[in-house]
């Protein structure tokens, strides 16, 4: 083999090695976020097993979603009804909306950026876990990053039936 046929393969295989910085959707199964948002924190949990999703914000809420690549698609949510503070009852409106027009996302350095084709974004920090207890009880958020808490949401005691 002569150098010239040696100095080609070799930077094939650096280009190969190199790989693209496409996102992987294998790294958001069974990962969990938390973005700040007015009046309420949002809560973003990846299902480890299926293509679904589920949080908080003031609602507990669920859906589905499609990723491939660097492209995502959620599906409308659906969620509890619960009322909250008018401010954080927004943030979850606005939240819920945007969701439906995300098309790529970006997974780096533990932050999640989500984007709509206007370039509209909401950004992430993952965390190590989030858990949801009963619509009755509170959300508890584990090691979350200072610039990332999660806001208790206590449910309102059903009303009595005549």
């Amino acid at each position: 083999m002569n150098i010239k046929s040696f100095a080609i393969i070799a930077g094939v295989l650096a280009l190969a090695a190199c790989g693209d910085n496409t996102p992987n959707p294998d790294m958001l199964k069974g990962a969990n976020f938390v973005a700040a948002g007015e009046g309420a924190d949002i809560t973003l949990s990846f299902d480890a097993n299926e293509m679904r999703v589920n949080g908080q914000v003031v609602n507990l809420y669920n859906g589905s979603y499609e990723a491939d690549g660097g492209n995502i698609k959620f599906s409308p949510f659906a969620s509890t009804m619960m009322m909250g503070p008018m401010d954080a009852m927004q943030t979850e409106q606005d939240y819920f909306q945007f969701m439906t027009t995300v098309e790529t996302y970006d997974l780096s350095d533990g932050r999640l950026t989500l984007r709509n084709a206007d370039g509209k974004e909401i950004v992430f920090q993952q965390v190590e876990s989030v858990e949801s207890e009963t619509a009755e009880e509170t959300e508890t958020v584990e090691s979350v990053p200072a610039d990332a808490v999660a806001i208790p949401v206590a449910a309102e005691p059903a009303a009595d039936a005549k």
